[in-house]
């Protein structure tokens, strides 16, 4: 009896330990989520109430949420297409989530490569994560700590096509992100008070170059046995820039992100 009762205490206790471990996983992949990035709606706290000369609305993150940057990951068209690439070539289905989510849902993708982990895009449509908080970055799209902590390394090399762009994941606290505009210091302090990040002024988000990173796509043809027998060109917009005459007179966002 005495050894009956021994046993149960230490399986309780074992239980206890293998339960209090997963938390505590759980809490550090939970803690590296709210460090790296940061939801749209915790920007538009103070990225709105904007408005120009004339009256109008020019909040950012009001102007961002009816864009396919915003839409990006909620788009029923996108979901089709990935799930009949995913029909046509099932074996490669971690592949194709990979590559389409690197883009789509940069910010999941983006947390679980520094995991050692490829990016998924079913999981998240499906609310079937294991880790519920990730699927509010995927489901966020294009956001705005995405594409404003996009260092310029690579700019223009083919290693930054395909997504190929560079997010530091090292820093934990005082992360930079990088705006076209000077930061006085105190705007500094509260943006990095209210959301860990330090803004800092850097022309290079102004440059054809960081939209290439998504925007110039080269993707696998595969036979029916699921071989990559090519690449294919599926969009390269700043391919096609680069050989005209707007190179040297107009960027991406001089004609798609007006002033």
């Amino acid at each position: 009896m005495v050894g009956n009762r021994a046993r149960l205490v230490s399986h309780i206790a074992m239980a206890l330990l293998v339960l209090w471990t997963s938390m505590s996983v759980a809490q550090e992949d939970e803690g590296l989520h709210q460090e790296k990035f940061a939801t749209s709606d915790q920007c538009i706290a103070c990225h709105s109430q904007l408005f120009d000369a004339e009256g109008n609305d020019v909040s950012i993150g009001h102007a961002w949420r009816a864009t396919m940057m915003a839409n990006s990951a909620k788009d029923p068209y996108w979901h089709a297409g990935v799930r009949r690439e995913v029909i046509d070539h099932p074996q490669a289905q971690a592949a194709i989530e990979d590559k389409c989510s690197t883009c789509h849902m940069p910010m999941a993708r983006t947390i679980a490569n520094a995991r050692g982990e490829s990016g998924k895009i079913f999981d998240h449509l499906q609310g079937t994560a294991e880790i519920p908080s990730e699927s509010a970055y995927a489901w966020d799209g294009v956001s705005c700590t995405a594409c404003h902590q996009i260092r310029a390394d690579n700019f223009g090399e083919h290693s930054s096509f395909d997504g190929g762009f560079i997010i530091d994941m090292s820093a934990s606290e005082d992360r930079p992100i990088y705006g076209p505009f000077d930061v006085d210091a105190g705007r500094e302090t509260i943006m990095k008070s209210a959301a860990n990040f330090v803004p800092g002024e850097s022309s290079h988000v102004q440059k054809s170059e960081l939209c290439a990173t998504c925007h110039t796509l080269f993707t696998d043809a595969m036979d029916d046995n699921g071989n990559v027998v090519a690449k294919f060109p599926e969009q390269v917009p700043y391919l096609e820039w680069q050989h005209s005459s707007y190179r040297d007179t107009e960027s991406c966002q001089d004609c798609h992100m007006p002033e």
